[in-house]
Parts: structure tokens; sequence; C-alpha cells
């Protein structure tokens, strides 16, 4: 046997045909950055007084809950439904990505539906 044909290299020197690296291709960047989850506001903030066809009233709790969100109101000024909302925007910003992710869906496709301003 000759040197050439020992080993591995020896097999790499008499090989004839080599296949070569294929070109590099840079993947794009994209020029806006589009986050699937939205920033920080998840439930719309009105402006104007909002009237009774805008608040449904279809929340039921316990008497105790209530007066919790109703004494939450009055210590720092706000209306029931704004104490709701704070309370249910930490909440769903506390959820794991996924569930937050499903949430986020059905709440963007009411708030398309919704009246403007």
């Amino acid at each position: 046997m000759s040197e050439k044909s020992l080993g591995l290299n020896g097999l790499g020197k008499i090989r004839k045909n080599k296949t070569f690296r294929p070109e590099r291709i840079e993947p794009k960047v994209s020029e806006t950055i589009r986050r699937s989850l939205p920033d920080d506001q998840i439930l719309m903030h009105y402006t104007r007084k909002l009237k009774a066809k805008d608040t449904p009233k279809s929340v039921q709790t316990q008497i105790d809950t209530h007066m919790a969100i109703k004494q939450i109101g009055i210590v720092e000024n706000k209306k029931n439904y704004e104490v709701i909302n704070e309370l249910v925007e930490k909440y769903i910003n506390d959820m794991p990505d996924t569930k937050k992710k499903l949430v986020m869906e059905f709440i963007r496709q009411v708030q398309r539906n919704m009246p403007e301003e």
C-alpha cells in the first residue's frame, strides 16, 4: 500500500471531485419590527365619559368583591369600570405569552367593532 491511500488524509488527496460549500445567503432583515403581542395598553381607555350603552352591566360578583371594587374606586377617585379595567389589564399582563396572545386576539376583534371616540 502506498502512503497516498492510507488513512483519511490519504483519501482526500487522491479524490478528484470535491464538493464545495454552498454560497452563504444572508437573511433579509425586516425594516420594521412586527410584534405579535401588543404594547402595554390592552383595553381601550376613552377620554370622554362613557354612556350606559358603552358599559354593559353583565358582570356579577359576590357582595364582598363588589364592595372591594367600589372602595378602591372611592379611594382612587375612579369609576367602577375603570377599576375593573385596571384589574383585568394587570391579570392579562401576568398571563403566560401563549394564553395572553389568545386573549388579545379576542380583545382586538371586539375593539375593531367598537365605535370610535
